[in-house]
């Protein structure tokens, strides 16, 4: 099989992306940051990266929670491990793929009746964990802006979350729209008849949970700032809607380097140092993401060898 242009091309965008990688650790260790960098990590305070990791462990368990009862909408035998294994088999898709958009690949791990409705469900997952965090970017900054900018943040903020409940009747509408190829409607229409079945409650719910995981992750940057120097939680709150933002600008593998100069750039305005900024959001990203995500490979390793 001849491989397609962009399958041919996709080596070379993996090393312009190392190489950007390279780039940002020159130009650090250049200024001297790499090396002060690795000096504070030396001298982090572990009690506070122990909360750090607590907090993650309860994260993970919340979110295979909230995915479990979006799929009890359309299998309501469906098990805590059975989803436990699809969101952390996608979350390490995820970490390869630009956007983490290789997180719909979560649905791959379920039995193959589940997968296409799955799909849809993610959708509805994702969509309601973007919301949360614009909320959080919103609200975040509500604290550090002018009083005049205070009532249109929090009409944003509130915004962002009901649009979440818009989504059962939108994303059906959509798949089901006649400017789409007959087949692909045909494909799409197990994800959209999944998603027309959420209630309003189903949706209420994944809200809280996806309310209460930003807010523990804010906790969690915090914790992990506090092990380095005393910072305000105020900053941190600010600053954590941005730094995950950051994540979804593909021009790095995993984000790595954006998510920290995003870190820095906006903690070193409110008297944070570069070493504990960094630092901060290097270890958040070690503890939410990459270490589920080498548990989902572990698994998806185990999946490959079966016969």
């Amino acid at each position: 099989m001849t491989p397609t242009p962009s399958r041919r091309h996709r080596p070379w965008r993996t090393v312009a992306q190392w190489l950007v990688v390279a780039v940002f650790l020159v130009l650090a260790a250049r200024a001297g940051h790499l090396r002060a960098v690795l000096a504070a990590l030396a001298q982090a305070h572990p009690t506070w990266i122990a909360v750090a990791i607590g907090l993650g462990a309860v994260m993970v368990a919340l979110r295979t929670t909230k995915w479990q009862w979006l799929l009890a909408r359309i299998h309501p035998a469906i098990s805590w491990s059975t989803a436990a294994r699809s969101l952390l088999s996608g979350m390490a898709l995820g970490f390869v793929t630009p956007g983490r958009l290789g997180e719909v690949g979560r649905a791959a791990f379920l039995p193959p009746g589940l997968r296409l409705p799955a799909a849809g469900l993610f959708i509805i997952d994702r969509a309601t964990d973007l919301a949360a965090l614009g909320a959080a970017a919103c609200f975040g900054t509500f604290g550090m802006m002018p009083t005049a900018w205070r009532w249109p943040l929090a009409i944003a903020g509130v915004g962002c979350i009901g649009l979440v409940f818009a989504l059962p009747t939108v994303l059906p509408a959509l798949m089901a729209t006649h400017r789409l190829p007959i087949w692909l409607r045909e494909k799409l229409h197990p994800a959209a008849a999944a998603v027309a079945q959420l209630r309003c409650r189903d949706l209420t719910a994944n809200v809280a949970v996806c309310v209460v995981l930003t807010a523990l992750d804010v906790v969690s940057l915090y914790a992990l700032a506090q092990a380095f120097e005393p910072v305000r939680f105020a900053v941190v709150a600010f600053a954590f809607p941005w730094i995950l933002l950051a994540n979804l600008i593909p021009i790095t593998p995993a984000g790595i380097g954006v998510r920290e100069g995003t870190a820095a750039a906006i903690l070193q305005v409110y008297g944070v140092g570069i070493p504990t900024a960094v630092n901060a959001a290097l270890l958040l990203f070690g503890i939410n993401t990459l270490a589920p995500a080498l548990v989902g490979l572990v698994w998806i390793g185990k999946r490959s060898a079966q016969p």
